[in-house]
């Protein structure tokens, strides 16, 4: 997400965590299927400057949202 700060992308994950959240699967074959996400969201310059900073802190924090209950989307460098 070029030019988009923290909030933003944040915002904008959030969106998708929710559409996947609410999409059915597997309707027509009688088993109503429904998935969640979990994200991290690192933003440069703020978390790191090289990719390999960045893909770490947002696997990081993805992590951190799978630990404390799933389905939900954190920013690196936030323990909340």
């Amino acid at each position: 997400l070029p030019d988009t700060e923290s909030n933003g992308a944040m915002a904008v994950g959030d969106r998708i965590r929710e559409r996947i959240a609410d999409k059915v699967f597997l309707r027509d074959k009688g088993i109503n299927l429904r998935l969640t996400a979990s994200a991290g969201v690192a933003t440069l310059p703020d978390i790191g400057v090289t990719v390999d900073e960045l893909l770490r802190a947002a696997d990081d924090a993805m992590c951190w949202v799978k630990v404390h209950g799933k389905d939900g989307i954190q920013l690196a460098g936030v323990d909340d």
